[in-house]
């Protein structure tokens, strides 16, 4: 009798493709005009608008750099399966973790953009494209890792389409302007005096100053998370 075939499996938490779409952008800034100006030693209100701009600009470019979100906002996040999910079995034996039968989605879901404040829906969608809600008893947040995690026993529907079949809604950031690290504001505004002292005088005029750079080091997003 010939020995049996045994076939690795993908890991289990090898997303194929993911994406993710800004739903409600911040409703303030980390810094206000009154800061900005007064940081670039401004005074009037004629580049008021120039500043405004500025400021939202400077915040941008800080959290891509970052990584992460500053003032609360709401972003989704749309998963494929699992690498290898809904393939057919053959005989033998096929050698993998447990949760590589959970329904083709991992275990432990990355959300980008944190700090993660919590979870607004998880939703699924079948193999003939009708959403379900995913109930909010089967899984919890890690705030301090910034992702979603199964609950023990929760298992994903197995019925989950492969491309675009799961869409989770979160809100992040650390909170209001207050609650934002002061070094990060600080980089800001550096940011902002830069943009306007420099307008048209540099290659790069989007490029981080190397004051910000060192402010923002140790808040920043290491590793491959999406984001």
């Amino acid at each position: 009798m010939p020995p049996s075939k045994r076939t690795p499996l993908p890991p289990p938490n090898s997303v194929l493709r993911q994406s993710l779409a800004l739903i409600t952008p911040p409703a303030t800034e980390p810094v206000t005009l009154a800061e900005a100006k007064a940081w670039a030693r401004v005074d009037g209100t004629e580049e008021d608008a120039i500043f405004t701009a500025l400021i939202t600009a400077a915040r941008q470019a800080a959290e891509e750099f970052l990584r992460r979100s500053l003032i609360t906002q709401t972003w989704k996040l749309t998963l494929d399966l699992c690498a290898g999910a809904n393939k057919p079995w053959w005989d033998g034996v096929r050698e993998g973790a447990m949760s590589s039968l959970y329904g083709g989605l991992p275990g432990s879901v990355p959300l980008p953009k944190g700090p993660v404040q919590s979870i607004s829906s998880v939703v699924t969608y079948d193999l003939n494209n009708a959403a379900s809600t995913f109930a909010a008893s089967n899984y919890r947040v890690d705030a301090s890792g910034d992702r979603l995690l199964l609950n023990y026993g929760a298992v994903w529907p197995s019925n989950v389409r492969p491309e675009a079949g799961c869409e989770i809604t979160y809100v992040a950031g650390y909170g209001a302007a207050a609650a934002v690290p002061q070094p990060i504001k600080t980089g800001i505004l550096t940011h902002v005096a830069a943009l306007y002292e420099q307008r048209g005088q540099c290659d790069d005029p989007s490029a981080l100053p190397p004051a910000a750079l060192s402010l923002y080091g140790r808040y920043r997003v290491m590793g491959d998370r999406l984001g």
